[in-house]
Formats: structure tokens, C-alpha cells, sequence
């Protein structure tokens, strides 16, 4: 749901003075006097509508006749309540906005919905209320399972056929314009330099984000792990906090280069000239030494392995290292000579490098 409005007069009209309402229910608006805790499934019902239809707000702490801003004089449910409530009734999960305004010394409460993006949303459970009518207490439906609310003028109905194909039809044009949208960035940036995060899940701690990316990408590509970034008031452009992680086992297998595609024993024969210039020529070197030094380095270990480096196929019991991988062993052989060969070489041999 993207922000409400600061200013309550961009919501509806009414006179400053008299506080008198000038705007009419409708079918993006809804007034109610007071928040009552035992309408919170009324209330979901005609959020629920909105959302299925073109977003909406219900305001509270208008009158109906005279029409006229009084306040709420109780406490606004938490949030929490309102997604638990809303949640347990409404499927997909409807994405919500309160806020509040004074105006004068009143309270009022705006609560508010956009058009849902995973439309429709449906109702998930049976509901009913009880009310006295001439003296005699009677059970009223309010919400039937299966149902498709949807928001007709000041009306909260399910919806009617022809309703229903044209939200339908207008989901499917926004997921394809989406889609062509995200191909021509794809086409602009380049297919070998992209990749798709996963927005379903909330930015919440604890959460993880999923970042999918062909091998091809991730091999160019380093992470923060987990990042906490502070704003600063003096100067400087605003910072981010980075929440989660981004699970680089998680990219997608993508057609794979040839060159990327080395076993331990073709790897440790593409390594062996680094291997034979920082030692000595025919020092032992096999695909098995290459794995004890891949270790070393960190590419392989009990952490799922790097993408960009090291290529483990579960299916079939094989581990690939990449250029990017290889290239980077040979720079762990220069940098620390003794620390590498010492994670892979016999006694033997390391006692022969000593004495050299």
C-alpha cells in the first residue's frame, strides 16, 4: 500500500471551520463513526473490496447525518490485529495503510487499500453476526466462503460475472506489461549482467531474500553478508540497512560455458603451470590435491559452495570449478606458498619446500 496522504483534505472534502463533510460515500470511500472491535471482519470485507476493485479508504470518525468530522473517542485497533484479523479471513493477503490525523482537537483514522496486485482476493471462511430486529435476535451472513467482494458505487456486494472476467483480463494485460517491461531491461542491461530478487516475502529480520542469478552474473559479483547502514543528517546521500542475506545457492543453473566446466583432475591440470612455477616441476598435484587446497581457500567446505568459484551437481555426484574459481586458487598458491602447499602436499613434499 503506498503512503497515505499527509493532508486529510486530499481524502475527501470538508469545511475547516464547521468540520461539515462535503463528500459522499462512494466507490473508493467509506465513513464510519466509530471504530468498533466486533466489526473488524465488516470492515475486512469492504477492504477486501476495494482492493478487488480500484483501492479504497474507510475514515473514522465521520458522521453519517449531519455529515460531519466528530473524531473517534476509543482506541485504534494495533495494526497487528488488523493483518491477523484480514489475514484470517482474506486470501491473498491483503496489503493495508493506517494513518492518523488531528484536525481541530479531533482524531480521525484512515485505513486504506490499493488495488491488490495478486488479484482476486478471495474469502477464506464462513462468518456470520447477530442483530435484533423488532425485538427478536436473528443471525446475518456477513462473509461466505468462497467469495469475491467487490465495490460497486457505495456498495460492498460479491462480485457479478462480467466484473470478475474484467478484473481477470486486466491482471493478466498488468503481468504482461510487467513482464515486457522487465524483457526490454533484461535487453538493456544485458542478460549476462541481471538478476531477479524476489519481492514476495516482507523485509523483516529473519527473513531471507532471494537473489536468482545465472552462473554467468554471480561469477562477477561480490556480497555483503548482513550489512546495517546509518543515515546521516549533515550530510551525505541517505544510506540503506541491508536486512537477510542474499543466498548465492540459490542461482539459477543456467546454461553453463565449456571453460567453466572443469573437473578436480581437467582443474588441476589448467592449475599445474602456476603450480609447478611458485614450487618446482612434477611436485605432486592431482584433482584430490586440488580439493584439499579448494578447501583451504574456502571454496569448497561445510557452507554450500560459491557459485562463481565452484560448482556442485548433487544429481549426479560432480563438482566443476570455474575460471573464476581456478584463477582464484592460483592467486591463494602466490600470495601464502607455504600456507597452501601445507594444505595439500605429503610431509614429504612440504619438508622439500622447507629445506629449498
Amino acid at each position: 500500500m503506498k503512503a497515505l496522504p499527509q493532508d486529510l483534505a486530499e481524502l475527501f472534502e470538508f469545511d475547516s471551520a464547521t468540520l461539515r463533510v462535503a463528500s459522499r460515500e462512494g466507490k473508493h470511500r467509506e465513513f464510519k463513526r466509530q471504530p468498533a472491535a466486533g466489526d473488524m471482519l465488516r470492515y475486512g470485507k469492504t477492504l477486501a473490496a476495494f482492493s478487488n476493485t480500484d483501492g479504497g479508504v474507510i475514515v473514522f470518525g465521520v458522521t453519517d447525518a449531519p455529515r460531519s468530522i466528530v473524531g473517534i473517542n476509543d482506541a485504534f485497533q494495533d495494526e497487528a490485529n488488523w493483518a491477523n484479523s484480514l489475514r484470517s479471513a482474506f486470501a491473498p493477503e491483503i496489503d493495508f495503510a493506517v494513518r492518523e490525523y488531528v484536525v481541530g482537537d479531533r482524531r480521525v483514522v484512515v485505513i486504506g487499500v490499493d488495488r491488490g496486485r495478486d488479484l482476486p482476493i478471495v474469502c477464506l471462511r464462513d462468518s456470520s453476526v447477530e442483530r435484533v430486529v423488532n425485538g427478536r435476535a436473528r443471525s446475518e451472513a456477513l462473509l461466505q466462503q468462497g467469495a469475491i467482494y467487490y465495490r460497486q458505487a457505495g456498495q460492498t456486494r460479491p462480485i457479478h460475472h462480467l466484473e470478475l472476467r474484467t478484473m481477470l483480463e486486466r491482471r493478466d494485460a498488468d503481468r504482461l506489461a510487467a513482464f515486457m517491461q522487465n524483457l526490454r531491461i533484461i535487453s538493456e542491461v544485458g542478460p549476462d549482467k541481471i538478476g531477479i530478487l524476489d519481492m514476495s516475502k516482507g523485509a523483516a529480520d529473519g527473513d531471507t531474500t532471494r537473489l536468482y542469478l545465472s552462473r554467468e552474473t554471480a561469477r562477477h559479483l561480490n556480497f555483503i553478508e548482513r550489512g546495517r547502514f546509518v543515515e546521516s543528517q549533515d550530510e551525505g546521500d541517505p544510506a540503506y540497512m541491508v536486512i537477510g542475506s542474499v543466498q548465492l545457492n540459490q542461482a539459477l543453473a543456467g546454461p553453463l560455458d565449456p571453460e567453466d566446466q572443469n573437473l578436480p583432475n581437467e582443474a588441476a591440470d589448467k592449475l599445474r603451470p602456476a603450480v609447478e612455477d611458485v614450487y618446482w616441476p612434477d611436485v605432486p598435484f592431482t584433482g584430490q590435491h586440488l580439493a584439499k587446497l579448494a578447501k583451504y581457500v574456502g571454496l569448497r567446505g561445510d557452507a554450500p559452495a560459491d557459485p562463481r568459484y565452484c560448482i556442485v551437481d548433487e544429481k549426479v555426484r560432480r563438482v566443476y570449478y570455474t575460471r573464476a574459481g581456478i584463477e582464484r586458487l592460483e592467486e591463494a598458491l602466490r600470495a601464502s606458498p607455504g600456507e597452501a602447499l601445507a594444505s595439500f602436499a605429503s610431509k614429504a613434499t612440504i619438508d622439500q619446500f622447507e629445506a629449498e
